[in-house]
């Protein structure tokens, strides 16, 4: 056994899928399900669909910064076990309107939550997915996908984009029966599947800066050489750094210290909106 491959911590090893998707028998499902199908290992499938669960919007009070614990009364706790006690995840979620399925997102902005269990999460292996219709709308979901996976330090074994509009199409294609098995292996210990993108961190949507371009997820720098080969010019966070991690948290725990130190300031500034305009409800 090499250390890329899974290592459960005492018996048959879990797979958890995580299913951003509120079809039954989508691709989404049915691309988890046909990985798991494909493992050559013995395993446990786990398979928790994103949109039933009651994970409310981040509030934005920051105080799960402190101990790991939300306020919010809602799955969140649950899902995050979950994750923490399998041995490998896959996740999968559609393209909606360019973007990745909103429960993801929405998950993806209670992130801070996950600060308190990356010692669990950190070098789990993953695969990520996103299904998609029209050729080559793909949108900015896969790298949605990506920092959800990025902020757990997951160890992102494959990342695959599959052009699948009718149900079932994940499986009835020749190609993307072709990237469910190249992810099967990947999980399984083989080498990664990335699409090739930033020098640092393999995310390829980029923004331009002078005469380079900057990663929009890792935001380090690079340019181009003349044959459209990525050339790294300054490092950017390394994408499932731990260390980054417990950096970014302390940075955030500084910035509510600075709120609570000129609270007096920040409202003499502030409340002079708060009777401005009409707010409309239904």
């Amino acid at each position: 056994m090499t250390d890329r491959q899974i290592s459960p911590r005492g018996g048959k090893a879990v797979i958890l899928g995580l299913v951003a998707s509120q079809r039954r028998l989508g691709n989404c499902e049915l691309f988890v399900k046909e990985v798991s199908n494909q493992l050559p290992f013995d395993h446990h499938l786990q398979l928790i669909r994103l949109p039933s669960l009651d994970i409310r919007p981040c509030a934005g009070c920051y105080r799960c910064l402190d101990d790991g614990i939300c306020p919010l009364d809602d799955d969140l706790s649950f899902l995050r076990e979950k994750i923490a006690a399998a041995d490998a995840l896959v996740v999968a979620a559609p393209v909606y309107f360019l973007g990745t399925h909103a429960s993801l997102k929405t998950l993806l902005d209670r992130g801070f939550a996950f600060f308190s269990t990356i010692a669990r999460t950190h070098r789990k292996p993953a695969v990520l997915a996103s299904t998609y219709g029209i050729a080559d709308r793909v949108g900015v979901a896969p790298q949605t996908i990506r920092a959800f996976a990025s902020f757990l330090c997951l160890d992102v074994r494959a990342e695959v984009r599959i052009q699948a509009a009718l149900p079932g199409e994940v499986l009835t294609k020749d190609k993307n029966r072709r990237l469910v098995a190249r992810a099967a292996r990947a999980l399984s210990g083989e080498r990664s599947v990335m699409p090739r993108g930033c020098p640092f961190c393999g995310n390829d949507i980029w923004r331009r800066k002078g005469r380079g371009f900057i990663c929009t997820l890792c935001h380090g720098g690079f340019t181009m050489d003349g044959s459209g080969r990525p050339q790294a010019v300054r490092a950017g966070w390394q994408v499932g750094d731990a260390e980054f991690i417990a950096a970014h948290r302390e940075w955030l725990k500084g910035m509510k210290d600075r709120f609570v130190q000129h609270r007096k300031e920040i409202l003499r500034v502030t409340l002079q909106y708060k009777d401005m305009g009409e707010w409309l409800e239904p």
